[in-house]
């Protein structure tokens, strides 16, 4: 019986239109749902890079902070204590306030804003350092908020806490000359 080719049967030629148009929409979603994990991952990336950055203007400040906070006081090889510091009785004469006056001047007790500008995209940021004496003794023991936030904000709204934070970090700082105190 003499063979038939397959190229009588029109049928098992191709592809429908149906088909077609089924893979095109399975190849679209795919992509659609690939470039959504690409342009999430982009943001989760750029995020992390200015989590990094305001990390590190903190920390900057802070190891200055915590310089001044070792240097407070001290001559030479040893401490020159101030006993009122140490006996402070309100939140202004003890050794927490001494270091506030010596990082922000003696005048200068309010939140200190500092502008920094992103390595990433060249934003505007604001880095503000916001300090809260004690309420009880001891008084020596200096609290410090920092708060990272776009330069959009105004210095009232930061204080206020009306901001989005790109990042946020409290610290407590003793002055090493209230240790040596008797």
């Amino acid at each position: 019986m003499p063979r038939q080719s397959s190229f009588n049967h029109p049928r098992e030629a191709g592809f429908t239109l149906v088909e077609v148009l089924v893979g095109l929409v399975i190849i679209a979603s795919f992509i659609g749902t690939a470039m959504q994990a690409f342009v999430a991952a982009t943001v989760f990336r750029v995020k992390g890079k200015e989590l990094s950055e305001a990390t590190t203007w903190i920390q900057e400040d802070l190891e200055r902070v915590r310089y001044e906070s070792n240097r407070l006081d001290y001559a030479g090889s040893s401490y020159n204590i101030v006993l009122d510091a140490c006996q402070g009785r309100t939140k202004t004469t003890g050794y927490a306030d001494r270091l506030l006056d010596e990082i922000n001047g003696l005048d200068n007790i309010s939140p200190q804003f500092t502008n920094k500008t992103s390595a990433i995209g060249n934003r505007a940021y604001t880095v503000a350092r916001i300090h809260t004496l004690p309420t009880s003794a001891p008084f020596n023991v200096l609290k410090l908020e920092y708060r990272v936030v776009s330069a959009d904000y105004s210095p009232s709204e930061i204080i206020e806490g009306k901001f989005i934070p790109i990042a946020i970090t409290q610290a407590k700082i003793i002055p090493d000359a209230s240790l040596a105190c008797p």
